[in-house]
């Protein structure tokens, strides 16, 4: 993904991650075909970011790394895609200047993440704040592909899919789908998705996920869980760059108003076939998986059909 070209911090942080004892200034100028002040300014930041690089007289050595880092130029030459911040209000906040400002992205790498190692006011579904607990996953994925409305949320079931394939990979941990936009453990809720968009006439503009991870704990709610159990060691930055990759691979399919996309979804949830309740009116129904828009689908005993609308309804199980 993206292009050849990356930082000069990333390229003196790997080769400090990599060395066995200290480097010069010299022999990393010379290595990366830079000049020594370029060296020294890479450094400079990198220490500044938190890094515990130490000079010595025979040059610089990594004494301490920050092996959670989400900064951009840990990410190589996807450097450019990403956008971070210590601490922020929200991602979502963020994500929608740059949807507002940006042109088109270019197909190579389609999206821009947003991330934060702290939210001050991270929001969830219905105007509930999500709580940013220490180590969590905070990001914002900016879409700008053209989609009809009623096809948007499309992008959460992606999203959803791509995030429980990810976890699925990366922890020993089994994780599900719940409507209309949460991954589970059998043990609780370890992430959610919360969409914007804006739209011209019948076409999105521009959609952004805002997706909170409880990475290594969890918040002291109900039915919460955690990614990683005590034996575990599964960065963010890892994460993040598992889910982009499998987001990535389902672009195609969410363009499409196929039933594939669904068929996926449904095979990784955890309440189809099972008997639930709708919020709304308390009825007690069957839940048959989602529709291609995204809508749940549930029948009753009485062979009662009725739609899930996203954003609208809920139901508990």
């Amino acid at each position: 993904m993206g292009n050849e070209k990356t930082s000069t911090k990333y390229k003196i942080l790997q080769s400090l991650r990599q060395a066995k004892t200290t480097l010069s200034g010299e022999s990393l100028a010379r290595e990366h075909e830079i000049s020594r002040t370029s060296v020294w300014k890479a450094v400079q930041a990198l220490q500044e970011a938190g890094y515990k690089i130490e000079s010595r007289g025979s040059g610089y050595v990594l004494s301490q790394d920050l092996k959670d880092s989400i900064f951009p130029f840990e990410f190589g030459s996807e450097e450019k895609y990403f956008t971070h911040f210590t601490s922020t209000e929200s991602t979502m906040l963020q994500a929608r200047k740059i949807a507002e400002q940006e042109e088109d992205f270019k197909s190579d790498f389609p999206f821009r993440i947003v991330t934060a190692d702290v939210q001050t006011k991270g929001r969830g579904q219905n105007g509930k704040s999500w709580k940013t607990t220490k180590g969590s996953l905070a990001f914002t994925l900016v879409t700008k592909e053209k989609l009809p409305v009623h096809l948007s949320n499309r992008f959460v079931v992606a999203a959803q899919i791509a995030l429980c394939t990810s976890l699925n990979k990366l922890s020993n941990k089994n994780f599900f789908l719940r409507w209309p936009n949460d991954i589970w453990t059998k043990d609780g809720k370890v992430a959610g998705i919360l969409n914007e968009l804006f739209a011209t006439g019948f076409m999105c503009s521009w959609q952004n996920l805002g997706i909170g991870v409880n990475i290594s704990s969890a918040p002291k709610l109900e039915k919460a869980d955690c990614i990683l159990d005590s034996t575990e060691n599964t960065s963010r930055k890892d994460l993040l760059l598992s889910f982009c990759k499998e987001f990535k691979n389902l672009l195609q399919e969410v363009k499409k108003q196929d039933s594939l996309l669904c068929q996926h979804w449904n095979s990784l949830c955890m309440d189809t076939g099972k008997k639930i309740q709708v919020k709304q009116g308390g009825s007690t129904y069957t839940f048959n998986g989602i529709n291609a828009c995204g809508m749940g689908l549930l029948s009753s005993d009485k062979q009662e059909e009725k739609f899930l609308i996203p954003g609208s309804d809920s139901y508990i199980k």
